[in-house]
C-alpha cells in the first residue's frame, strides 16, 4: 500500500457494479485516484483530451496519441508536430512491449549534396531534423489503436481552432524568446496578433495549426509528409539553408525497437534504448539496487543515502556517454544494465568518499546477460562492440514534455515528445515550430563514412519507462528536463518503489543533480543542514539551485486502483475515471 498524501478519498463502491469516483486532490488536480483509466500530462486540456478518448471507448494508445497531439497545441514551446520523440507501449492481453522511436532525423544524402561548412553554423535551420511526431503517433495508432483517426485527433483540432488561455509558463517563455520569435511571421501572428504581445489569460488561437491537423486527420501521414504542409515545410527549411527535399520528407519512417529491460528488485523495468536515454536510467537503478534504501533513510536527510544516490547517478552518467544512434554506433546495451556489470561497480558506489571521476569497467563481457525478469519481453540487444565516447551534458533544459496513460484493460503508454530546445529552432511553418534536433553534420566526418545508413538521429536523454511486476504494470513514468531526465526519474522511481511514497509526495521530494566529472552537486529544494555538513565532509561540493526543469508525470498501481500524479513544478494535471 502506498503512503497516502493528504487528500480526500471518495468512498469505494460497495456493490461492485461501478468503480469508485475519481478523487482530485486540492492541489490543482495534481493527484488522482481512479480504477479504470488515467492520463497525466503537462497541461489540463491535454489530459482532458486523453480522458475524452478513454471515455469514448479508446484504449491507452488512442488516448496517448490524442494527448500528444493536444499537448503540442497547448505546449508548443516543448513539443508539436514539428518535433519528435518516443513512445513505449505495453499491451496487457498480448503481454507485449513495443517502442516506436520517432525522433527527428537527418537524411544523409541531402547533406552530401550540399556540403556543410563551419560558416553554416550561422544558419539555425540546418540543424532541423525531419519531424517525426506525426509519423510516429500515426503509426502507433494504426497498429494498436481502436478508434478512428479523426476521432482521436478531434480534441487537438478543436483546441487549436477555439484557442486556450495563455498560461504563465508559456507567457514567460514567449517573452523570454521574444527577440527570436518576433522575427518569424507565423509566431508573430500567434502571439502578437494585433502587434502587441498577448497577456496571461488572453486566448491563444492557431488556425494554421488547426488546418495542418485537419489535413493529417483526413489524409494520414500523407497530409503532413506530402502535399501542402510538406511543400511549406521544405520551402521554409530550404530558405534557411537546409538541403531537405520533398522526397526526404516522404521517405521518413519511425523505427520500431525492442525496449531495453533491466531487473530491479524482482521487477522488470522497460525503457527507451539508444539513441534515447534509458540506458543511463537503468544503469543508475542497477547501481542503487544492492542498498537497503529505507534503512539508510531519505537522501534529503541522510548523508549516507545522499552518497549512494549521487554515486549511482554518476555511474549512470558515465555509461550514458556511450549513447548514440545504434544504426551507426555499436553499443553493449545488455552488458551496461546487467547485474554482473553492476557488481563490477560495487566498489565505487556508496563509499562515503567523493571523487572527481569514476572508473569505467568494460561492459562487453557482460553483454550476453538477460535477467529472468526480462526474458519474456525480448529486450533490446545492442551489438557487442563500442566505437563511441560521446559526452552527454547534464544541462537543465526542459524543452520536452511527457505523457503517461493507462486503461481499464491494463494497457499502458509512456510517451516523451520534444522540440529539443524551447520553441525548437524558433522558426514556425503552417502553425507549428520546427525542432532543432538534427545532427550538426558540419562538426563531424559522418558524411564521408562509407556504407552507413541513410538517416541519422542524435542521442537524447528522453526515457519513457514502464515497470512491470509479475507481468502487470506497476509504474508508468517519464520526464522532460534535458540531461536531468534520467537523474530525476531514478530518484522519483526509488521514492515510489523503495520508500513507498505516494506518487505526488515522491514528485514533491527535493532533488539531487550531480555532474559526471567533478564533485559539485546541485540541490533543488530543502535538505537537512546537518546531513549536508556530513556530505561536505565526504568531499562533495553541494550547491544550491532554485529551480530544476525536470518534471515527471507518473501513474502507479496500488492494488486495484491507479494513482496518478503531475509534477507540482509545472501546470500539468491528471485525469481519470
Amino acid at each position: 500500500m502506498l503512503v497516502a498524501a493528504a487528500v480526500v478519498t471518495a468512498a469505494c463502491s460497495r456493490n461492485g457494479s461501478a468503480p469508485a469516483a475519481p478523487t482530485l486532490a486540492p492541489d490543482l488536480g495534481r493527484r488522482l485516484v481512479a480504477e479504470r483509466g488515467m492520463v497525466t500530462s503537462a497541461h489540463p486540456l491535454a489530459s482532458d483530451a486523453g480522458l475524452e478518448i478513454l471515455r469514448r471507448g479508446g484504449n491507452a494508445i488512442d488516448a496517448a496519441v490524442a494527448t500528444a497531439f493536444a499537448v503540442g497545441v497547448v505546449e508548443p514551446e516543448m513539443s508539436g508536430v514539428g518535433g519528435g520523440g518516443a513512445m513505449l507501449i505495453w499491451r496487457q492481453q498480448e503481454r507485449r512491449a513495443d517502442l516506436v522511436d520517432f525522433y527527428p532525423a537527418q537524411p544523409v544524402a541531402s547533406f552530401r549534396r550540399v556540403r556543410a561548412t563551419s560558416a553554416d553554423s550561422a544558419a539555425p535551420l540546418r540543424v532541423v531534423g525531419v519531424p517525426g511526431n506525426v509519423a510516429g503517433l500515426l503509426e502507433a495508432h494504426e497498429r494498436f489503436g481502436r478508434l478512428p483517426r479523426d476521432v482521436v485527433m478531434a480534441p487537438a483540432i478543436r483546441i487549436a481552432e477555439q484557442g486556450f488561455p495563455l498560461y504563465q509558463v508559456l507567457a514567460e517563455m514567449v517573452q523570454r524568446d521574444s527577440a527570436r520569435l518576433t522575427r518569424d511571421a507565423v509566431a508573430r501572428a500567434i502571439y502578437w496578433p494585433s502587434g502587441v504581445a498577448l497577456g496571461v489569460g488572453e486566448r491563444v488561437r492557431n488556425p494554421q495549426l488547426a488546418a495542418t491537423l485537419r489535413r493529417v486527420a483526413a489524409e494520414g501521414r500523407k497530409g503532413f509528409y506530402e502535399g501542402e504542409t510538406a511543400r511549406q515545410l521544405v520551402a521554409r527549411m530550404n530558405a534557411g539553408g537546409h538541403p531537405v527535399t520533398l522526397e526526404d520528407l516522404a521517405a521518413y519512417a519511425p523505427t520500431w525497437r525492442r525496449p531495453m529491460c533491466a531487473s530491479y528488485r524482482g521487477r522488470a523495468v522497460l525503457s527507451a534504448p539508444p539513441p534515447q536515454g534509458g540506458m543511463q536510467l537503468l544503469q543508475s537503478l542497477k547501481l542503487l539496487e544492492p542498498f537497503d534504501l529505507p534503512m539508510l533513510g531519505l537522501p534529503t536527510r541522510s548523508a549516507e543515502a545522499f552518497d549512494v544516490f549521487v554515486s549511482a547517478m554518476r555511474g549512470g552518467q558515465q555509461m550514458g556517454r556511450l549513447n548514440d544512434d545504434p544504426r551507426w554506433v555499436a553499443i553493449p546495451v545488455r552488458g551496461v544494465v546487467s547485474s554482473g556489470y553492476a557488481e563490477r561497480w560495487r566498489g565505487t558506489v556508496g563509499t562515503k568518499r567523493a571523487t572527481d571521476s569514476l572508473p569505467s569497467p568494460d561492459p562487453i563481457p557482460f553483454d550476453g546477460e538477460v535477467p529472468a525478469e526480462c526474458r519474456p519481453w525480448e529486450p533490446f540487444g545492442g551489438p557487442r562492440s563500442v566505437v563511441s565516447d560521446a559526452a552527454q551534458p547534464n544541462d537543465a533544459g526542459g524543452e520536452t514534455t511527457h505523457i503517461s496513460v493507462v486503461d481499464a484493460a491494463g494497457n499502458a503508454v509512456a510517451a516523451t515528445v520534444t522540440n529539443s530546445s524551447v520553441f525548437g529552432s524558433g522558426v514556425a511553418v503552417a502553425g507549428f515550430f520546427l525542432n532543432d534536433s538534427g545532427i550538426r553534420f558540419f562538426r563531424a566526418d559522418d558524411l564521408d563514412r562509407p556504407g552507413m545508413p541513410a538517416w541519422r538521429t542524435r542521442q537524447s536523454t528522453i526515457a519513457p519507462t514502464i515497470v512491470l511486476d509479475r507481468g502487470q504494470v506497476r509504474l508508468v513514468v517519464g520526464s522532460p528536463g534535458g540531461g536531468r531526465i534520467p537523474l530525476a526519474m531514478m530518484q522519483t522511481m526509488a521514492y515510489v518503489l523503495d520508500y513507498k511514497l505516494d506518487p505526488l509526495e515522491a514528485l514533491r521530494m527535493s532533488r539531487i543533480y550531480p555532474q559526471r566529472v567533478g564533485r559539485r552537486v546541485e540541490l533543488e529544494g530543502a535538505f537537512d543542514p546537518a546531513a549536508l555538513e556530513r556530505v561536505r565532509a565526504m568531499g562533495y561540493l553541494p550547491t544550491a539551485q532554485s529551480f530544476g526543469y525536470a518534471r515527471l508525470y507518473l501513474i502507479a498501481r496500488d492494488g486495484k486502483r491507479w494513482i496518478g500524479a503531475a509534477d507540482p513544478r509545472h501546470d500539468g494535471q491528471v485525469r481519470g475515471y
